[in-house]
């Protein structure tokens, strides 16, 4: 076995940051990080419970990677998963930068439960390691004073003894792991677990010392190579889904295929890992069952290796597989058939130009009797039709341009169309809103309805919306964050005009869903005086005594149609767990909502709600608390 050090127990899963420069001065920082403030106070400091770790302080290198970790999947926290899942890698170190550099006191140690001899078992452990088990000293790798080494070795002083164990039981089922060669994967094998609780309880006992500095990079020589030292998450990119293969050594019908990939967020939904892009895997859910994205590498085993230009068409503009399978519309062929036979050729050539990766599609997991796939047959009969975009000669350029983008390629229709109970598009109202099915998001109208669709909006401010991920009054939030991440953040201009004035023509039309929260007469005024209070306390900050916002920061909630939309599940779910809009080039570090599941109760959370859905001129229904209940487990 290797020489491991249990002080490399949080260690993470990628490595050192490069000292990039900081762009944003603190004052700007804190005023992006409430989402992070929330939980770990404003600087940092951990709360006395135990829950929230203490980050301040400790390297930039350090918590950089560990955000890393918690985007990628190398850590599982639902709530931190959710929360930094949009952020590109340089936000995520803007933000451990800020945070690194605050020195709030350390609190002095809970009086220790252990027993002398656990207490003395840690003690050699921490401090002379164990040679029979080729375990160094903890202070072999984190420095003599254990306050950690620049720029990626935290401290592990000041840190509750559950906090320690509960880290090491999650390395221990899987919910944590570090780059090869895992160090952490060794070390549980080589402690038991009574070492291990004798080392966490001398830890937790000892007082932190005066100079509460990491080590200088380079003062510790590290007893073993570590996989987390070595491989580096570069904080270069300001947008959160980088290009795969370099524009400059495409072709030029390449080049436009991989514009068609982002108009169409073929790698949004076609990536499980984002170590392997276009390689499929993802599980989309639908109320039938769970299909899996395909792999769109040129893999010849299990991917696009062995297709022709002919058989990729045939599957975007028929929906019919290689193999003669009919594709389950999670798959948006009914959207994709409106592609012209030349981009669908120039998307097919960049394709093939993605990194092969032979990873195998896993089987659909669909319900019966929808497992069948002869029974598409049916609804392709009642739901499809195939055919090319025909420009309308009535219409001007700019508009067919944005009616092709929005039906073809960007296949808004998926989301923002409502379906009937066999997944059929309800083609009378087309882009009228609805709530998604499965993801319990609302997709709001995209027409020019004043209440519930963008009659209020201008083509500029729908402009900036879909390619920045904000405008001067709204932020994107929920599903239509991953969709301005890998897909519109990247399209031109003058595309994200046609595409806005296209939606902008759209004839009104309010979501055909109704509210089915029934909230008694008598019991609604003492929710709304609740609510207000809930506002004063923990929203008005932000958004405003009159729900007003904060001009390109805090969204509008006056007038706001996420807001106000028939179902309250969008409010409700951003009060609960909070979350940033997307990194992208115009907004490289947006702004953020605290997740207040662990703050507010139920009945807090429907008051607040209901409260913003019925004040400074809106008019939507109520929300229960069971509603809220209902919304709690999902993230």
């Amino acid at each position: 076995m290797r020489s491991i050090a249990l002080a490399l127990l949080l260690v993470v899963t990628v490595g050192p940051a490069k000292a990039t420069p900081r762009t944003l001065t603190d004052a700007e920082l804190k005023d992006r990080v409430q989402a992070c403030i929330l939980c770990h106070g404003e600087q940092g400091r951990a709360g006395p419970d135990g829950y929230f770790p203490r980050i301040a302080g400790k390297p930039a290198g350090y918590l950089y990677n560990q955000l890393i970790a918690f985007r990628d999947g190398g850590r599982v926290h639902a709530a931190m998963n959710n929360i930094v899942q949009p952020l590109s890698n340089a936000a995520l170190w803007e933000m451990a930068s800020y945070f690194s550099a605050q020195h709030p006191p350390y609190p002095n140690p809970a009086p220790s439960k252990a027993s002398t001899a656990e207490l003395e078992l840690g003690k050699q452990i921490v401090t002379q390691g164990l040679p029979g088990k080729q375990v160094p000293a903890c202070v072999n790798c984190h420095a003599a004073g254990l306050m950690g080494v620049e720029p990626y070795t935290p401290g592990l002083l000041g840190l509750p003894r559950d906090y320690l164990t509960a880290q090491i039981g999650k390395w221990m089922n899987g919910q944590r792991h570090a780059a090869e060669p895992d160090c952490m994967g060794t070390i549980i094998t080589a402690l038991s677990n009574p070492e291990i609780n004798a080392a966490t309880a001398y830890l937790a006992s000892r007082p932190v010392p005066k100079d509460t500095t990491a080590a200088p990079a380079g003062s510790v020589s590290f007893p073993m190579e570590c996989g987390t030292h070595t491989q580096t998450a570069k904080p270069t990119t300001h947008t959160v889904s980088p290009e795969p293969v370099e524009l400059s050594l495409l072709t030029e019908s390449e080049k436009r295929g991989a514009y068609l990939a982002r108009a169409g967020n073929c790698m949004g939904c076609h990536t499980s890992e984002r170590s392997k892009p276009y390689a499929g895997g993802k599980g989309i859910q639908t109320p039938f069952g769970i299909v899996y994205t395909s792999n769109l590498t040129p893999a010849a085993n299990t991917g696009l290796g062995k297709w022709t230009a002919d058989d990729f068409y045939k599957a975007m503009h028929e929906g019919i597989s290689k193999n003669g399978h009919y594709l389950y519309p999670a798959f948006p062929f009914t959207s994709y058939t409106r592609m012209t036979r030349q981009d669908v050729h120039d998307l097919y050539q960049y394709l093939r130009r993605i990194k092969p990766v032979e990873q195998a599609t896993p089987k659909a997991q669909m319900t019966f009797p929808f497992k069948q796939r002869q029974l598409m047959t049916v609804w392709r009969a009642l739901y499809f039709r195939g055919g090319e975009y025909t420009p309308d000669p009535r219409q001007t350029a700019q508009w067919n341009r944005g009616a092709y983008l929005v039906n073809g390629p960007g296949h808004c229709a998926a989301c923002h169309t409502p379906r009937n109970s066999l997944g059929g598009l309800k083609s009378d109202q087309h882009l009228g809103g609805g709530t998604i099915p499965v993801l319990n998001w609302f997709a709001p109208a995209l027409n020019a309805h004043p209440r519930d669709g963008l009659g209020q909006w201008s083509i500029s401010d729908l402009v900036d919306y879909l390619g920045s991920g904000k405008n001067r009054d709204r932020a994107v939030t929920g599903p239509m964050s991953e969709v301005v991440a890998h897909s519109l953040q990247f399209l031109n201009r003058t595309d994200l005009e046609a595409m806005a004035v296209y939606l902008k023509s759209l004839p009104a039309q309010s979501p055909d869903e109704k509210s089915n929260t029934v909230v008694a007469r008598q019991n609604l005024e003492p929710l709304l005086r609740k609510g207000e209070t809930v506002y004063q306390q923990h929203c008005v900050d932000c958004h405003g005594s009159q729900g007003e916002g904060k001009t390109g920061a805090y969204p509008r909630l006056a007038g706001n149609s996420g807001v106000i939309a028939p179902n309250p599940a969008n409010a409700i779910r951003m009060v609960l767990n909070g979350g940033f809009s997307p990194s992208t080039r115009d907004n490289p570090v947006p702004h953020g909502m605290p997740p207040y599941r662990g703050e507010l109760s139920d009945a807090d959370v429907a008051a607040v709600v209901s409260y913003v859905r019925q004040s400074w001129g809106n008019s939507a229904s109520a929300v229960s608390g069971s509603e809220v209940n209902r919304l709690r487990s999902v993230q």
